[in-house]
């Protein structure tokens, strides 16, 4: 079944996570990726490890997920066959996707006015750490660091007083993926209309201060930014985590607390609450929050997750257990909205990645190409670009073609 992006051709020339990301998301909707590669080695991302693999096996899940549905060509940009390889390959794309810093690509001529003067109708898509004007757009990053750290994200969902968390690998860079695969669309969308394609750009800082939006805009309007919260002393009480009888967590998400009340004193078995002037509504529970978190964490207590899932749901209450990576893998929704999809990958039986989150038309996504192998397409593609068997055999045997 074709997607939306169904005959769109798009060329990556990007590493790790963010933007192989991008091109993979355009892949699920449809679309034709290559995906350029150092003959030496390729992305880095392809060696990565994780402490659920063994040093010996041939697949690695990092590279998988970001890679799906592309073709690898293994190409040396920094030899000028291989670039002026690279250059017949733009110049028939649709899209151009990269995260490479902009120094490098002004080097080798893969900026946007040298591609847009070759291919004017081409979509130029850049994602990098800082963003692409001011002090530090060429400074290197990763998500950690330039949409984690920087953003203000970890310091404000820190407890107070303990170390800032970490986040888990590839976080904002997906959606930062995400995000600059949606432009992509808008700027295709735009092309029909000018028959011109134009420049898009993302970075991982501006997706952090997204994602800390609200806090953020909360600080420039009133001048006072929010600071970390402690579990012990919630605002509201009834936004909070709890610790129930088994040790598992569960999350309660009620900000229209005082619409809620009545129906949590009822599952809680305190309705003395409802009439308790200390709890009278969300300004008093407010003011003596730290008493009332202090109750509700007693409470839950008492009972083992499995104990409270039938009592929050009953009486119609916001809340989601705090699940473990093991348990999400097994949650009948997840399934349910086809969130793990296959992969027809003969090294692993049955390899499934997840799906990327959009769909179309009701429309799940059947199987997933395999992540391909460095060079794997090589020389199929350098035919389609018009080259001879013979020039390809010269450009391997120099090393341009891997």
């Amino acid at each position: 079944m074709e997607g939306p992006l169904s005959g769109v051709r798009v060329v990556e020339l990007a590493m790790w996570v963010a933007g192989p990301s991008t091109a993979a998301v355009l892949g699920d909707w449809g679309a034709t990726v290559i995906k350029l590669e150092d003959p030496n080695g390729g992305d880095p991302i392809r060696g990565m490890t994780t402490r659920a693999m063994g040093d010996g096996e041939r697949v690695r899940p990092p590279y998988e997920l970001d890679n799906r549905n592309k073709r690898s060509v293994a190409v040396d940009l920094r030899r000028p066959e291989g670039l002026e390889f690279a250059m017949k390959l733009i110049e028939r794309a649709d899209v151009f996707v990269t995260n490479l810093r902009s120094e490098a690509l002004s080097r080798m001529k893969l900026d946007y006015a040298s591609l847009s003067a070759r291919n004017p109708r081409l979509v130029y898509a850049a994602l990098n750490g800082y963003g692409h004007r001011g002090p530090d757009r060429d400074r290197p990053a990763f998500d950690y660091a330039a949409a984690w750290a920087r953003s203000g994200l970890m310091a404000t969902i820190a407890e107070p007083g303990e170390a800032p968390p970490a986040q888990r690998p590839g976080m904002i860079d997906h959606a930062a993926g995400l995000g600059l695969a949606g432009a992509i669309s808008a700027a295709l969308f735009q092309r029909e209309k000018t028959s011109r394609g134009c420049e898009v750009r993302i970075s991982l800082f501006a997706m952090g201060l997204w994602m800390n939006a609200t806090d953020l805009t909360i600080g420039l309007i009133s001048g006072r930014a929010p600071t970390p919260e402690s579990r012990l002393e919630p605002t509201n009480p009834l936004w909070n985590r709890y610790r129930c009888q088994d040790g598992r967590w569960l999350y309660l998400v009620m900000p229209q607390a005082d619409r809620h009340w009545p129906d949590f004193c009822a599952a809680l078995g305190h309705e003395d609450w409802k009439t308790d002037q200390r709890f009278s509504d969300s300004m008093a529970r407010r003011q003596n929050n730290r008493a009332l978190a202090k109750e509700i964490s007693s409470i839950i207590a008492t009972r083992p997750l499995s104990g409270w899932a039938p009592i929050l749901d009953l009486n119609n209450l916001i809340w989601a257990p705090v699940q473990t990576d093991a348990e999400v893998l097994d949650d009948p929704q997840a399934h349910a909205i086809g969130a793990f999809v296959p992969v027809e990958n003969a090294s692993v039986p049955g390899c499934r990645v997840v799906a990327s989150p959009v769909e179309f038309d009701n429309r799940t996504a059947t199987a997933y190409a395999a992540a391909p192998d460095l060079g794997q397409n090589t020389e199929e593609v350098a035919l389609e670009v018009g080259l001879s068997w013979e020039q390809i055999a010269r450009l391997k045997s120099a090393g341009v073609l891997g």
